[in-house]
């Protein structure tokens, strides 16, 4: 359509519809220029200009509920949940909304509008983790433990990251492990193994065994580097035969490979032809300036390996940091047997065997004889009865500090062939 701008009346109409739609257009600028200016500002009242210039915007009114100075009084927090409602209202299928009107409501002090607003987020997200996570912990609060732990479960389905934050809330809020096996957890071997985690961080042994039990039971695949904390706990804590069995089923549950024993020896891997699970009733290898460890194929006394012990020369050790944690009966004879290799061992104090009782020491202190400078394969013996309360040995190669000028001691170290047996039977396992 065409406009005849020579005439005069239908050029001032034109020009009048410009003018118009200009202003329009400056007006909606101003309009969004202001919103925006008041909206970036620090102060919640000019915030509250931009909604109601902008009344449509849920960000602005949520930025206002978020603001800290009203949650200091219950009037303050009044306004915050109105706040929060108005923005669920603009942007109703929102679970983040709907879950912070429920978080609001609960904090006024009106449950049955949290749990409200909480079933509404999870109608508009159903599939969201944090929405199952945050009803849930509300309702285990309000003492709904059934449907919460349900709540739980399933934020935990969706992101198994929040494991152990989940175990730690239900058991602030009911302190039974029973429930947290049969209602939250699922079966999922990395679960079992945070919630394990999780009691043996705090000493909560019991509830530890409880779900070391039920991951048996349930046939969920065991590590053993996940196993070894429980077997260590319970020994430190003197819960032995449970230590014994725990370490059996982990043997067993993980495929784990036992070393071939000499004869009734009672040193688990005592010739090192296994892998070293550094833990529980295994070898352990804890780290010393200057040693380094290593299980050696090339140079054995019988079988093929050995443990390799590198000392570097810059330490005067004071060295127990190679040891097994042995259980045995107390008032018995034992013979224990080793072979120790040296090349260079410096200083008047080298290396030897130490056998004691951890719980109680003066039962049992046996120091084998100091081996130094270079020397063969060489059999390393002695014979002792355990005290009357003794039910645990820890054999250690162990080094004494020197008290001379030249002390820092260097050299290399192979065991092998370590035994323990009732003193019954020969070193070689034999009837003696």
């Amino acid at each position: 359509m065409r406009i005849d701008l020579t005439r005069r009346a239908p050029r001032a109409l034109f020009f009048l519809v410009v003018l118009l739609l200009g202003t329009i257009l400056a007006a909606y600028a101003g309009k969004a220029w202001l919103v925006e200016h008041w909206s970036a500002s620090s102060r919640p009242e000019l915030w509250l200009r931009a909604a109601s210039l902008e009344p449509g915007d849920a960000a602005t009114w949520r930025r206002l509920a978020l603001n800290e100075n009203l949650w200091l009084d219950t009037g303050g927090v009044r306004q915050a949940v109105r706040y929060l409602e108005r923005a669920a209202q603009i942007d109703p299928h929102s679970g983040e909304l709907w879950t912070e009107v429920a978080a609001a409501r609960e904090r006024e002090g009106d449950p049955a509008g949290a749990r409200e607003a909480y079933e509404r987020a999870q109608i508009d997200y159903p599939i969201s983790a944090e929405v199952a996570w945050r009803y849930g912990s509300f309702l285990l609060y309000q003492g709904n433990f059934s449907a919460g732990y349900a709540e739980i479960k399933r934020a935990l389905v969706v992101d198994p990251s929040l494991t152990a934050s989940a175990v730690s809330e239900c058991w602030q809020a009911n302190p039974n492990s029973t429930p947290i096996l049969n209602d939250v957890l699922p079966a999922a071997a990395d679960d079992y193994s945070t919630a394990r985690d999780f009691f043996l961080a705090r000493n909560l042994l019991d509830p530890a065994l409880a779900v070391w039990n039920r991951q048996l039971h349930l046939s969920l695949p065991v590590k053993m580097p996940e196993a070894i904390p429980l077997v260590d706990a319970l020994i430190d804590s003197d819960r032995l035969g449970e230590a014994q069995r725990t370490w059996a089923q982990a043997l067993q549950a993980a495929n784990w490979q036992r070393a071939e024993g000499r004869g009734p020896s009672l040193v688990f891997n005592g010739g090192f032809e296994r892998a070293i699970a550094n833990g529980g009733f295994d070898w352990r290898e804890i780290s010393a300036s200057g040693a380094s460890y290593a299980v050696d194929g090339q140079i054995a006394h019988s079988g093929s390996h050995s443990l390799r012990i590198e000392l570097g020369g810059t330490a005067n050790l004071d060295f127990r940091n190679v040891f097994q944690f042995v259980p045995v009966g107390p008032r018995t004879r034992y013979q224990f047997s080793a072979f120790l290799r040296t090349s260079g061992v410096s200083t008047d104090q080298g290396v030897r065997f130490e056998l004691f009782d951890p719980r109680h020491p003066s039962e049992v202190s046996i120091l084998t004889p100091n081996v130094t400078g270079t020397n063969p394969w060489s059999p390393v013996r002695a014979e002792f009865t355990t005290g009357q309360d003794t039910d645990l040995l820890e054999i250690a190669l162990r080094r004494v500090p020197s008290w001379k000028f030249d002390n820092k001691i260097r050299g290399t170290i192979w065991i092998d062939d370590v035994a323990l047996a009732p003193a019954a039977f020969g070193p070689n396992g034999g009837p003696r």
